[in-house]
């Protein structure tokens, strides 16, 4: 695998990004809820994704779209309600940010998705 592309680095960053989102609710569980509270994510389903997109399947930069999406999602609701209601946000923004930060890596890099399609390479 080249390492020396923007592409590869890329999906470092998208990574890193996945790997902390679904290690903060795990370390740091009242930036999520109150003491009583429970949290949990997707720890494995963010592993497997992550070697998916190593892997270039070709599927895998629209699969991890969506379930980014939706994580996205759940957490911008989430955030909201907690913000309304005054529950603990910090958590929840923070991921929020994260999987943003993911979506638009994904969506918008030209060297991810050349990355991705370049067989050569594999």
């Amino acid at each position: 695998m080249r390492i020396t592309g923007k592409g590869f680095w890329l999906l470092i960053l998208v990574s890193a990004c996945m790997l902390l989102s679904s290690w903060l609710p795990a370390h740091y569980k009242l930036w999520f809820v109150s003491e009583t509270g429970n949290v949990g994510h997707s720890q494995t389903l963010n592993m497997l994704m992550i070697l998916l997109l190593f892997g270039r399947w070709k599927h895998a930069r629209t699969l991890a779209m969506f379930v980014n999406g939706l994580q996205f999602l759940f957490g911008a609701l989430i955030l909201y309600t907690s913000w309304k209601w005054g529950n603990p946000w910090l958590g929840y923004s923070l991921t929020t940010l994260l999987h943003f930060v993911v979506l638009k890596v994904l969506n918008d890099s030209r060297a991810v998705r050349e990355f991705m399609e370049d067989k050569q390479l594999a």
